[in-house]
């Protein structure tokens, strides 16, 4: 199964996706060219937007995205909740589009150490 196909199927099975009229449900197709980098692009947007909250000591520090390791464990959990909008919560700082797309399509290019 693609990432892209997991990533619906999971959003139908927990039924969290389409629930936001105003989420863009922006999955891409496929995984863009050049793959977006992790040590270049990707963990400064989860430094950003996720770490307040995905670190020890962090509100769901149970949930940590501090590390490759650590995100790539629960790459499905991050590609779910991103595309549905779900994450970052409302109150919080929001990814542009362009980063949402940039952190999407690396995850549906497998969530390479890059």
């Amino acid at each position: 199964m693609t990432a892209r196909a997991a990533a619906l199927f999971a959003c139908v099975a927990v039924a969290a996706c389409g629930s936001d009229a105003s989420c863009p449900h922006d999955l891409p197709a496929t995984c863009p060219s050049p793959a977006p980098s992790y040590s270049g692009e990707v963990k400064a947007l989860i430094d950003t937007y996720c770490a307040d909250c995905h670190r020890p000591g962090g509100q769901a520090a149970d949930r940590p995205l501090d590390t490759y390791a650590a995100t790539f464990t629960r790459r499905s959990a991050v590609l779910n909740q991103t595309y549905a909008c779900a994450m970052p919560p409302p109150e919080f700082p929001q990814p542009t589009e362009a980063e949402r797309v940039q952190l999407l399509g690396w995850l549906v290019c497998g969530a390479p150490n890059n």
